[in-house]
């Protein structure tokens, strides 16, 4: 017979899975919540980058869509509109979730990456991490979890995320804005720029996400970097063999971003924060070629991460 405490246990248990599972999503109100958060937190560096550039940037406007299935997000420069796509979103959290449910994938894609690293005693406690498809591979963030309702956590993690890769495309919009019309800004050629939007916009958003929410400071959120390392340098590998097969133009500008942010946290960590604009800067006068140039030095020199490794860590 089973005691009181048993009972107990079973009956809140019952309430979280119930909570779980009929909590409603206020989608509309965390979006328009955590776009004025990121705008926050952005701020000292916008200003930065009007100062240092030159630019006349404004903040652009928020649009919710309802039914569009096409996209996440999208910045439109005619309208200075960050818009974003409400089922898009939904399916995406969906896709989360789902993951996170299958225990021997999450186990493979984050957990045995990091003990090919050198990392023996893996444990995760109040984080987790998204599996996010970008065109071409799929890379891993970090989110700290509520568990009785992370579907709500999953929601706000991945609407920071998208966001902060439209916020880039305002700011750039701004920068080309400026070279359209004939003025000069810091060693920036025009058709450079031009040609690097989504690369620009990626490396941005996936080094600024583990920025805004603290994971610079967690090492078990920057770690995530190193697993995605392995997935990177075998994506360069890959394109590059293609390449001087003749196979021009295999390397997609979103995928090769994403992983030059990632780079960018593996390699400073800690200190991310405190090189912040120096990495803006470079960001700005990032190009594919130098992006898969400095992919493959991290790539083929991953015994640096010993370094930073400790024999048993929790992840």
């Amino acid at each position: 017979m089973a005691s009181l405490l048993d009972k107990i246990k079973g009956y809140i248990n019952g309430v979280s899975y119930n909570v779980k599972k009929v909590l409603p999503l206020k989608l509309d109100k965390i979006i328009e919540g955590e776009f004025e958060n990121t705008f926050e937190i952005l701020d000292k560096y916008i200003e930065y980058i009007k100062r240092e550039y030159g630019i006349d940037y404004k903040i652009p406007r928020l649009e919710i869509l309802e039914n569009t299935p096409l996209f996440y997000a999208h910045y439109s420069k005619f309208k200075n509109e960050i818009m974003l796509g409400k089922k898009s979103i939904k399916n995406l959290i969906d896709k989360q979730l789902k993951f996170l449910n299958n225990k021997e994938e999450t186990k493979r894609l984050i957990y045995e990456r990091l003990k090919s690293l050198g990392y023996k005693e893996i444990k995760d406690k109040d984080i987790k991490y998204l599996n996010i498809k970008h065109s071409l591979i799929s890379l891993l963030y970090p989110f700290y979890t509520n568990e009785i309702n992370i579907r709500k956590s999953i929601t706000k993690y991945i609407i920071i995320f998208i966001l902060l890769h439209e916020i880039w495309h305002s700011i750039d919009d701004s920068i080309l804005d400026k070279l359209d019309k004939g003025s000069t800004i810091k060693d920036i050629d025009y058709s450079t720029i031009s040609n690097n939007l989504e690369l620009r916009a990626s490396a941005f958003g996936a080094a600024m996400y583990f920025l805004v929410n603290g994971f610079h400071k967690d090492e078990r959120g920057y770690r995530a970097a190193y697993a995605n390392m392995l997935t990177c340098r075998k994506y360069v590998e890959e394109t590059t063999i293609l390449e001087n097969n003749e196979y021009k133009n295999v390397g997609d500008p979103y995928d090769i971003g994403f992983c030059y942010g990632n780079i960018i946290v593996a390699k400073y960590g800690p200190s991310l924060e405190e090189n912040i604009y120096k990495i803006i800067d470079d960001i700005i006068h990032l190009n594919e070629e130098r992006a898969i140039d400095v992919i493959k030095l991290y790539g083929d020199n991953l015994e640096w991460i010993s370094n930073n490794k400790d024999s048993n860590v929790d992840i």
